[in-house]
């Protein structure tokens, strides 16, 4: 996982949308494969971050929930005008997630 998070935090030096947005995806899946190994119930990443709720700290939880909105705009709605910076930020408060356990 160690691994894993270095590498997506190498990528967001990269001025290119499409690959922060790739490391977005990335570091979503990262968390949410830490949510599994942490033995967290749901049948989607949204419900296993809601099962860890009360175990992880409110202002992570938070940071969190917003990495992984901003996943869900740029997976799911076309068009989306997402800045390089809201795209770093949302990457890092899902990282920040990794960095805590």
């Amino acid at each position: 996982m160690v691994e894993k998070r270095l590498e997506i935090e190498k990528t967001l030096n990269s001025g290119n949308d499409i690959e922060l947005k790739h490391a977005l995806i990335e570091a979503d899946k990262l968390v949410d494969h830490a949510l599994k190994l942490q033995r967290f119930f749901g049948e989607t990443f949204a419900d296993r971050l809601r099962s860890a709720e009360k175990t992880i700290d409110q202002r992570t939880y938070q940071a969190v929930w917003q990495g992984h909105k901003v996943r869900n705009q740029i997976v799911h709605e076309q068009g989306n005008d997402i800045s390089d910076g809201e795209l770093r930020t949302a990457v890092m408060n899902l990282l920040g997630y990794i960095k805590g356990i």
